[in-house]
């Protein structure tokens, strides 16, 4: 499974001293080529580089003529050695990419929706312990240019406590469940929002992420060629005084300050919404942390996708989440999964159209349908 890069960069503790063998060896193999590139990125042009192939040591880039981005050859997300070393050096990178690829808020509390959108927008939440970072992320994904698209967000809880908190335009799913041993279930959401959705391409979003204005008319253009894609070259993990400034005043640009960045993120992904259930959608099977985009991805390779990143994607800090025994319960899950071949695990959910825990029975719910003892669902405001 890959790793958590949430994890790796929560943990970390803060300003890292490193030795100056560790200096020397990033600059020797990693930070003069960054430096090149963001102080002359005309030269660097010339001789075909951009931030785009910047990377650790260990890895080896290649170029998706798909997409136009980079596709990294290591098996896992990587924290960018040159930004763990140097952190100043992680916010002008982001400074550099936000330049050709910025990133808007839309706080309006209404925008005109097509009927029939391109793209379908899945913002999966479980709560509202991170409703300041879950805000910053709809404002930026309702902030897209140059396509129509539509905002589907899906609560999974007791209650509903965000239908009133949303703009008019966002279609608003939930997904109720009863005091339990269940927790939040990230694929039994997206597979609620997919049925609801009615754009062509779907884009997986962590209510976490803030999304360039360009990423869903980008991501809809890869669509045409490929089934599948995985946009983001890295991912950019803001520091907490950076994401509270966000929060008073939406405004990123600038240098802004950055913990980490993080290379080849399983997410944000994007898939054709037909491939998307013809290889079965996401496994419910998955409980708590971790695991499903990965085991996702590995079907969605049987099709053809786009995996070379090529877009900025910036992650609002949060506290990190408290580590459950679900945790290490979804490791041994997930290579118990994992050791099924893959086609075998698409039969098996595209025959099950679920991934074991919850039916999918089309697109209206009953209040008070249940579906297991501990779980009920109810779809409410969805016009």
């Amino acid at each position: 499974m890959a790793a958590d890069p949430s994890t790796l960069v929560k943990t970390r503790a803060p300003s890292p001293s490193h030795s100056f063998k560790q200096k020397l060896g990033c600059w020797l193999h990693e930070r003069w080529l960054t430096e090149l590139v963001l102080r002359f990125p005309g030269l660097a042009g010339l001789l075909g580089l951009s931030w785009l192939n910047l990377c650790n040591r260990a890895e080896k880039l290649s170029d998706d003529v798909i997409s136009g981005g980079r596709v990294c050859h290591w098996p896992d997300s990587s924290m960018l050695t040159v930004a763990r070393i140097f952190p100043p050096v992680g916010s002008r990178l982001l400074s550099h990419a936000l330049a050709a690829w910025p990133v808007r808020f839309n706080f309006t509390p209404q925008r005109v929706v097509s009927e029939h959108p391109k793209v379908s927008i899945l913002i999966p939440i479980g709560g509202n312990d991170r409703l300041p970072q879950f805000e910053l992320a709809l404002a930026a994904a309702r902030a897209q240019e140059g396509i129509e698209f539509e905002v589907v967000v899906i609560e999974q809880a007791v209650k509903p406590q965000l239908a009133a908190r949303l703009p008019a335009d966002v279609r608003y799913l939930h997904q109720r469940r009863t005091p339990g041993e269940f927790g939040f279930n990230k694929s039994w959401a997206l597979n609620g929002g997919a049925r609801e959705a009615r754009g062509d391409a779907l884009i997986i979003l962590d209510g976490d992420y803030l999304l360039p204005v360009s990423f869903a008319s980008e991501a809809f253009r890869v669509m045409r060629e490929a089934e599948g894609a995985r946009p983001a070259r890295m991912l950019f993990y803001l520091d907490e005084r950076s994401t509270g400034e966000l929060s008073s005043v939406p405004n990123l640009s600038g240098m802004v300050g950055v913990e980490a960045v993080v290379a080849n993120n399983p997410t944000p992904i994007v898939v054709r919404r037909s491939t998307y259930w013809e290889i079965g959608g996401h496994d419910e099977a998955y409980f708590g942390w971790g695991g499903e985009d990965t085991e996702f991805i590995d079907r969605l390779r049987t099709r053809s996708i786009s995996e070379g990143g090529w877009l900025p994607v910036a992650h609002a800090w949060h506290r990190p989440a408290v580590k459950k025994d679900n945790g290490d319960r979804n490791r041994e899950l997930h290579r118990r999964t994992m050791a099924v071949s893959t086609h075998e695990r698409i039969r098996r959910l595209t025959r099950d159209m679920g991934g074991g825990m919850f039916p999918r029975s089309g697109t209206a719910f009953s209040v008070g349908d249940s579906t297991t003892p501990a779980i009920s669902l109810a779809v409410e405001r969805l016009p």
